[in-house]
Formats: C-alpha cells, sequence, structure tokens
C-alpha cells in the first residue's frame, strides 16, 4: 500500500507542481502574498513552490520505481525517509492538528443539530486538503524506507546474535527490553506533562482564571476560550491514552471495553497511534517556534507580549518527539511475550 500511495502521489504532483510553477490555477499556498499561509512554502512565489513540489514528486517517484524492482538500498530508504519527514513534518502546519481538533466537535454538533453540515465542508477547504494528501505521502514514503532500514538492522543484529553464546544473547536482548521500557516511561512522562501543561493555561482562560497572562489580554480573547478550552479537552484525554503504553490495561484490553475485554491489544495499533499523532502535533509546535523566532505574530493581537498565550506551544514539537518515542518502544517491547506489563497483585 505505501508503494501505491507514493507511485500516485509522485505522478499527480509532478504534474501540479510543473502546472503551478508555471502560472496555472489552483495552487495551494499563499504564494508570497500577505494571507495566512504558515508553511514553508507559503513566503514563496507560485514558481519556487510548484518547482520544489515538483522536484519532491521526482524524488518520490524515483524512490518507488526503485522500491517496485525490490528491497531498496540504504542510500535509497535514506532519502525515503527524509523527504518522507520533510513532507509530512516540516512542511505541514497548524491546520491539520485544528482539523483534527475541531473536527469530532463539529460533527456532535451537527448530529444534536447545533450546526450545519455546511460548517464541516468549510473547514476542508483545498489548502488543508492538500496538507492532508502531503502527510499522507510523506508517512508512506517513510514507510518505504523504514521497512529497508529496519530489516538490514534485524539482519545485522541476527549476525552478531548468532557469533555469541545462548545465555549472552538473551541477556542482551533481556537488556535492550528494559532499556526500551525505561525509554518508554520517559517519554510517557514528558507525553503527559506538555499537554497538561496546556490544559491549564486554556482550561483556566474558559473559567476566567489569567493563567500565564494579563486580565486585559483574557478578555479580548473570551470569545475563543472555549476553542482553546476544547482542544486542551483533547489533549487531555490523549495524555491518558499515552499512559497506557507503559500500563497493563495497554496491553490487554480492561474490562470496561465491551467485545474485546481480556484480549490482547494488538502491538502495533497503540504504537502506530501514537506516530500518526505524534505528525500533525509536531507540526504545528514547529510552526510556533518558527513563527517566534522570526517575530511573525501567531495568535491572537497581543499574544506574542503574553507568556501563557505562546509558551506551551513551544513545547509541542518535544510532545510530538516523546510520543513517537514512547510509541517505538512500546512496539520494541511487545515483540517479546515475556516482557509484557502485569498487573500488580492486591494483597
Amino acid at each position: 500500500m505505501p508503494l501505491v500511495i507514493v507511485a500516485a502521489w509522485s505522478v499527480s504532483y509532478l504534474v501540479l507542481g510543473l502546472l503551478w510553477a508555471s502560472g496555472g490555477p489552483g495552487y495551494p499556498f499563499d504564494a508570497g502574498g500577505e494571507g495566512v499561509g504558515n508553511t514553508l512554502l507559503d513566503p514563496l512565489p507560485a514558481a519556487a513552490g510548484g518547482g520544489a513540489l515538483a522536484g519532491a514528486a521526482l524524488v518520490a517517484g524515483v524512490v518507488a520505481a526503485l522500491a517496485a524492482r525490490g528491497p531498496l538500498a540504504r542510500p535509497a530508504a535514506v532519502v525515503a525517509v527524509v523527504a518522507g519527514a520533510a513532507l509530512a513534518v516540516l512542511l505541514p502546519d497548524v491546520r491539520i492538528m485544528m482539523t483534527a481538533g475541531y473536527l469530532p466537535v463539529m460533527l456532535v454538533a451537527v448530529l444534536s443539530g447545533q450546526a450545519e453540515f455546511s460548517l464541516i465542508v468549510s473547514m476542508l477547504t483545498w489548502p488543508t486538503v492538500n496538507l492532508l494528501i502531503l502527510m499522507a505521502a510523506g508517512v508512506a514514503l517513510m514507510a518505504l524506507g523504514t521497512r529497508t532500514l529496519l530489516a538490514g538492522a534485524q539482519r545485522a543484529g541476527g549476525a552478531e546474535g548468532a557469533e555469541r553464546a545462548g545465555g549472552a544473547e538473551g541477556a542482551q536482548r533481556a537488556g535492550g527490553v528494559e532499556g526500551a521500557l525505561r525509554a518508554g516511561r520517559w517519554a510517557v512522562a514528558v507525553a503527559v506533562a506538555v499537554p497538561v501543561v496546556y490544559a491549564i493555561t486554556r482550561v483556566g482562560w474558559l473559567l476566567g482564571i489569567p493563567v500565564g497572562i494579563s486580565d486585559d489580554f483574557l478578555a479580548s480573547i473570551a470569545s475563543i476560550t472555549p476553542i482553546g478550552a476544547g482542544l486542551a479537552t483533547l489533549g487531555l484525554l490523549g495524555a491518558v491514552l499515552t499512559l497506557g503504553l507503559v500500563r497493563p490495561w495497554g496491553e490487554i484490553w480492561p474490562r470496561w471495553v465491551p467485545f474485546l475485554r481480556g484480549r490482547p491489544v494488538p502491538a502495533r495499533l497503540p504504537a502506530y497511534a501514537a506516530l500518526i499523532v505524534a505528525m500533525p502535533i509536531t507540526s504545528a509546535g514547529l510552526m510556533y517556534v518558527r513563527k517566534k523566532l522570526t517575530g511573525e505574530q501567531a495568535g491572537p493581537p497581543g499574544a506574542v507580549d503574553e507568556l501563557g498565550a505562546w509558551l506551551p506551544e513551544m513545547l509541542w514539537p518535544l510532545w510530538g518527539a516523546a510520543l513517537a518515542v514512547a510509541g517505538l518502544a512500546y512496539l520494541a517491547r511487545r515483540r517479546d511475550p515475556a516482557t509484557a506489563i502485569r498487573p500488580r497483585r492486591r494483597p
């Protein structure tokens, strides 16, 4: 499936990129204007941005052609991972995270009759859909490259292990699993702490408490505090789920889950979910960091002078990175059934 996605994206965006570079319609970025663009391509003219997309599509096409012939060579795999990370993490901005966060809320509002379905449609503008496509293509590219790199690492590990005695090999494997558990715990701690910090500020504002900001600024943003509180609530829910990466209920479905209670949780489900969520979080955080470093406005007018209005977002790249590490550590640990986290018995 990743190969099909990469090939399809390569062909379509090679054509579109050349079209936009020559002045064709539908360019999804700001084209160097004074709009609300927040990506790395928005400050560039359409000719440069379209050319960059066409170049990326050409690279992806070469990777797809090589992958169709057989396993990628290591250099090609590294190129695939780097290009995929650029498309999936570095290029997008906060819109993917906002769309993913607002969509469930808007859907509930539509189903309850509080909003029209057109409100959901209005969120999925072409620039936002384009970013979703770029992220999907980037993930597929990274999957192609990572598959080769992991296979090479496993072969090397197998060859090294074959030269060792069985006891030493078992000790090494146990040490690796213990290391994965230890790294996972630290990563989970960070991935939980960051959304909690964000939630403290946004929920406080909703309650009229100026956490990290002035009373005047709180008064100026009173109408939009429910939006921040809504995102903070989703972040707290994600933090609770993140704890499952190091808790027994993250390996065995708990009793309150209908039809699945007591069954093993598929190892890839929590791990892949953590990796997928980590990407838009990291993209959004990198956008805020970039804007802060360049002195651009991010958020409502006056937010630049309010510590609580910008500092929590600066931690989002750390949140995304920690979530990715936690997911990978969980997957590495779950490969060995003997390393399951057993619930403590009550005396």
